[in-house]
């Protein structure tokens, strides 16, 4: 839906709830019965997207030797150069502007910095800033309201620089609307138990992966819900994401209000015994398949590390996923078409797709 019909029918909405809270109190028995068994009348448009820290980190954990060591943190640095997020990152807002959700969980919001080896580093690359310019610049205001920390490294990438990647996940609201039809509260956030450990051949070197979440209680309109957002372990064996996703129901499922989880999972629908199977097992329901997406497409990852190659997502590993009191109206994949790449260079948005979906609440 458009912006203006959508922030329209949210303040008709609001109206129409206010006049209805204050009808007379003659009314009949039967019509609050009645109104108690209207369709859902709430809903909120939410989305998820992995906006890719810029380069694969995996070549530094095959190092043999540290001189090798600096020598592949040095081309993982250039790599984040090279595929632009100050670029890309406009054709990302392109993408969550033209849908305009209300709550976007982010993942892998980078944040670079690099400086003189042993000395003070200078933030080069804030993935969030300029994601938040850039919605700001179109018309679509963001606010921060929850992050949570992952993995953390400083390196030394020439023989007289080093840089430091922090990895993160972050949960974005409209900044636009005033309190009364969007309110976000409690935010929390935290680190899995589960944390994946990369041994290297150099002696002593060790890499750690720590993976998170985080959560916002949103209240929109008169529906109220808490809004989920994590990225599971990549690599290393299944039983630590596994172990992550079933940490993850726990804490989803202590939750007294209704729950909406985003984010990329790492965990094909086929994953019945994995992460996907282990959270929609709990009761939340796959965005995607409710609305009648075709089970062998609705592809999100998967693009080259460069940016610049023909389409490769080949999987679905990015959900929006509903819990009880909440149905799927529409899910759409999004920054997934030659014409969503990025102007002048031609870089796809990010190495996934995003998911936008309108999601319906019940009383």
């Amino acid at each position: 839906m458009p912006r203006i019909t959508r922030r329209a029918a949210l303040v008709t909405a609001l109206a129409a709830a206010t006049a209805f809270s204050l009808a007379p109190a003659a009314a009949s028995d039967d019509a609050a019965r009645g109104a108690q068994d209207l369709p859902p009348l709430f809903s909120a448009d939410v989305a998820t997207y992995n906006v890719y820290l810029g380069a694969t980190l995996d070549p530094l954990f095959t190092a043999t030797n540290p001189q090798e060591l600096v020598r592949l943190a040095g081309e993982v640095y250039a790599g984040v150069e090279a595929t632009n997020f100050p670029e890309r990152a406009g054709a990302i807002a392109d993408q969550i502007a033209g849908h305009d959700p209300e709550v976007v969980g982010l993942q892998e919001v980078a944040l670079w910095e690099k400086g003189p080896l042993g000395g003070k580093l200078q933030v080069t690359y804030d993935f969030l800033d300029l994601l938040l310019d850039e919605l700001a610049e179109r018309g679509h205001p963001y606010r921060a309201v929850a992050t949570n920390w992952n993995f953390d490294g400083t390196l030394p990438i020439s023989a007289t620089e080093q840089a430091r990647f922090r990895d993160r996940d972050v949960i974005i609201v409209r900044a636009d609307l005033p309190r009364p039809l969007l309110r976000v509260t409690n935010p929390q956030s935290g680190t899995y138990g589960a944390v994946l450990e990369i041994p290297t051949a150099i002696p002593g070197l060790t890499f750690q992966s720590p993976r998170g979440w985080s959560t916002v209680d949103v209240r929109l309109l008169g529906a109220s819900f808490r809004f989920a957002n994590t990225h599971l372990e990549a690599s290393g064996p299944a039983a630590i994401r596994n172990a992550q996703a079933t940490e993850l129901a726990g804490l989803l499922d202590t939750s007294p209000l209704r729950t909406v989880l985003v984010g990329d999972l790492n965990s094909r629908p086929a994953d019945t015994a994995g992460a996907y199977g282990i959270l929609t097992g709990t009761g939340l329901t796959d965005a995607w398949l409710a609305t009648g997406g075709d089970p062998a497409t609705g592809f999100t990852a998967g693009q080259s590390a460069t940016l610049l190659d023909e389409n490769r997502l080949r999987s679905r590993i990015d959900y929006v996923l509903a819990g009880a009191g909440v149905r799927a109206v529409t899910t759409e994949i999004i920054g997934d078409e030659e014409a969503d790449r990025t102007v002048p260079t031609g870089f796809w948005p990010s190495d996934h797709a995003g998911v936008v979906s309108r999601l319906r609440f019940t009383r």
